[in-house]
């Protein structure tokens, strides 16, 4: 992979699939700053959304950058990151995993000394169940299928990673 030609990418899976994580890493690899679609999609985050037009806007900005990595789970307001993107990268990571990595995640921003947000377990009770109908719930307006499905549709060129070991291999061959 030419790392001269990744000036724009664009990272998605669901929930604990580990976006956040990639877009750092590749951020400080690149030197390329990252955006967040849940900071785009929420005033107050988790609570106050934006409008669908607000957020579209918001994204058209960063599209029309010459560089950024963006990160998130949404399609409804993403496409033209899809579009724009020299990259787009799947996290299609196992249920069992993302179920560790969530259940992870509460523990320690539970027993954190920093805890900068409120988490509950109501609050990761529902990650759980939006995970469970991605992989299956068809009705579910967000799932694996339509993921792929949206990719396949809107990206020029894209990636599936589902273990840190393809992850790992791709970061060195960028470095």
């Amino acid at each position: 992979m030419n790392k001269d030609k990744l000036n724009k990418i664009h990272i998605v899976g669901i929930y604990g699939s580990g976006k956040s994580t990639l877009a750092k890493k590749i951020s400080k690899i690149l030197g390329i700053k990252t955006y967040d679609l849940d900071e785009i999609k929420y005033k107050r985050k988790y609570d106050r959304t934006r409008s669908v037009p607000e957020r579209k806007r918001i994204i058209r900005g960063i599209s029309l950058k010459k560089k950024w990595i963006t990160e998130g789970a949404w399609l409804d307001y993403a496409k033209e990151l899809y579009q724009r993107a020299d990259l787009v990268i799947f996290l299609e990571i196992p249920k069992r995993k993302l179920y560790y990595r969530i259940l992870k995640r509460h523990f320690e921003r539970k027993f954190s000394k920093d805890r900068i947000e409120k988490h509950n377990l109501k609050t990761t009770f529902n990650i759980l169940k939006k995970v469970k109908q991605y992989f299956n719930d068809p009705t579910h307006f967000m799932t694996l299928k339509s993921h792929k499905e949206y990719i396949k549709r809107h990206s020029r060129n894209s990636i599936t990673f589902r273990n840190n070991k393809e992850i790992n291999k791709f970061l060195e061959t960028i470095k």
